[in-house]
């Protein structure tokens, strides 16, 4: 590199520069990483991989697979018409990762057996009943349950961001 010659009184401080100026590079990486990864769901609500769909015999679920510590989120059911009346189940794990603010539309009944509680919607023949859960997170971090529909019960996570 040659030498450039400063007028009197003036410092060189170009490796300062480039020091300033290698640290906005890093910077704007780091910031780009965030957008894309936000974009994506992978901090919470929203995006590719914020959710999962489980598909059960007769229903299938929308869980959030990533949310944010006491933040609003929801699941969502699609039960198939059917003649019988239709129950989701949970157990007392997925009570200690979400508290449930309301349902739409409002169960028929509750019922809990075997350490699960079930909520029981009303048959429907001739359309599909579509049912949200809204819910609240109660405690960040991962957290395994199980939800399900009548004896089909799968094994689930989420991780809830401080």
């Amino acid at each position: 590199m040659s030498s450039i010659q400063l007028p009197d009184g003036v410092e060189d401080h170009s490796l300062f520069q480039r020091r300033v100026w290698a640290v906005q590079r890093l910077a704007w990486i780091l910031f780009a990483i965030l957008l894309v990864a936000c974009l994506l769901g992978l901090l919470g609500r929203g995006g590719l991989f914020s959710s999962q769909t489980v598909t059960l015999a007769g229903a299938s679920l929308e869980i959030p697979s990533i949310s944010r510590w006491n933040a609003p989120d929801e699941i969502r059911v699609t039960f198939a018409s059917s003649a019988d009346a239709r129950t989701l189940l949970v157990n007392k794990q997925f009570f200690e990762a979400f508290s449930v603010e309301t349902i739409d539309p409002p169960p028929m009944t509750t019922i809990a057996s075997h350490g699960r509680v079930g909520y029981a919607f009303p048959p429907d023949m001739d359309a599909e009943t579509v049912v949200v859960l809204r819910l609240q997170t109660q405690f960040p971090w991962l957290h395994e349950f199980e939800i399900g529909t009548g004896s089909d019960i799968v094994k689930r996570s989420v991780f809830i961001f401080p």
